[in-house]
């Protein structure tokens, strides 16, 4: 990857059939999403809205939520432009990447202001075309959940309606994945397997928030001692006082980890990096080590770091889908200690379902901080238009413990 590279978009019909076909067949065949939904309603509304250029922002769970939208929207044969991560797209095989650069795909560098982004997402905002965007800014694996968005896709739009000197219409869209089958089946089936690796001596008499628990303390110590550290053994009855004593310890490792890769790859920190920014700056420092075995050894570390870094285990037990995302996420991280890959196993529907649309105009003689309030109010509704359909998919497709 060249610094500070932009990678281009362009949309070419045939290119994006060629695409649609390729993500499509991934999707079915090894993220196991057999069905996506979107409701006749949320069509008819998609169709209007789309037909004079809106910028649509959606909740980014998992890596499929990009091309699991790509398929929905080429479905209704409408045309857009994605917001790519430039560090994904660098690591993409050459023919691969042209294929989705050609397919509507640019990219953004997540650790600065990229300039290039930012101008070509309003170039295509203020010629009334559509732009995807995740305002998350990354995965993190937990349906249940919507992390902070970032301020960027109220910046776009404020700075194209400044433009066109016309409103700019956002428009939410949530996706949540269900799962497909005898759901309590599949989780004791997940439990038994990562079991089985551990050596963890399973008691199904044990209620299955104790022995989620043992899973993710003994994945954690064998990452700690990675980390040259062990916490000492502790015992709880209460299971609030056990999750927030894994938690902590999970913390110190997130914490301990970013040390020691900054310190290898001199990575200068700024005051306003979060641990999210710290793995991110990490991620592109790291495409830029020559060392081969080093650069691998930090990306399993990195990739931990991603995956752990913003785990919350608030409403875990919430749903089989809230369940299998925990089971999901840790035995990702002891496929990688075992230098194995990690298969999904567990077929899903995906689900989409629009928020309130959200209409953004330029303020006339406002004063730079009564703008910079007026954006935080318009980032923090268009959290609040994808947490409620978010909501109501969860309270429509998963199934709810009680």
């Amino acid at each position: 990857m060249k610094k500070n590279q932009f990678y281009e978009d362009s949309f070419s019909i045939p290119y994006v059939r060629i695409l649609n076909s390729i993500l499509a067949f991934l999707l079915k065949n090894k993220a196991k999403v057999k069905k996506i939904e979107f409701s006749e309603r949320d069509k008819k509304k998609l169709k209007k809205t789309l037909s004079n250029g809106a910028l649509i922002a959606c909740n980014h769970p998992t890596d499929f939520d990009p091309p699991s939208l790509y398929c929905a929207l080429r479905k209704l044969n409408l045309e857009f432009r994605i917001m790519t991560a430039r560090d994904v797209m660098s690591r993409t095989p050459y023919i691969f990447r042209k294929l989705i650069q050609m397919g509507g795909c640019f990219s953004i560098d997540r650790t600065k202001l990229d300039r290039k982004s930012l101008s070509r997402s309003i170039e295509i905002l203020s010629s009334k075309k559509n732009l995807i965007v995740f305002p998350e800014g990354r995965t993190h694996g937990q349906g249940n959940r919507i992390l902070e968005y970032q301020p960027g896709p109220i910046k776009i739009a404020t700075l194209s309606s400044r433009k066109t000197k016309s409103s700019i219409k956002i428009l939410p869209i949530a996706i949540y994945y269900s799962i497909i089958g005898d759901k309590d089946k599949i989780i004791q089936k997940r439990l038994e397997e990562l079991e089985k690796i551990l050596k963890i001596k399973a008691d199904k008499g044990n209620d299955i928030d104790l022995r989620i628990s043992q899973i993710v303390h003994l994945t954690i110590r064998k990452l700690e001692k990675q980390e040259g550290y062990e916490e000492p053994e502790k015992k709880y009855k209460k299971s609030t006082a056990r999750w927030e004593w894994l938690t902590s310890r999970i913390q110190k490792l997130c914490e301990t980890s970013i040390k020691n890769i900054e310190i290898k790859l001199k990575i200068r920190l700024l005051e306003k990096d979060t641990l999210s920014s710290r793995v991110q700056k990490a991620r592109e420092a790291n495409d830029l080590t020559k060392n081969k075995k080093e650069k691998n050894a930090n990306t399993k570390k990195i990739l931990m770091l991603h995956s752990l870094s913003s785990l919350n285990f608030k409403n875990w037990k919430e749903s089989h889908e809230s369940i299998e995302e925990i089971l999901a996420i840790f035995s990702k991280e002891i496929h990688r200690l075992m230098d194995k890959k990690h298969v999904i196993k567990t077929e899903k529907k995906c689900h989409f379902k629009l928020g309130k649309i959200i209409e953004v105009k330029n303020l006339k003689h406002s004063t730079p901080s009564s703008s910079k309030e007026h954006e935080k109010k318009l980032l923090n509704l268009l959290w609040k238009s994808t947490w409620q359909p978010l909501n109501e998919l969860k309270q429509e497709n998963s199934t709810i413990i009680k």
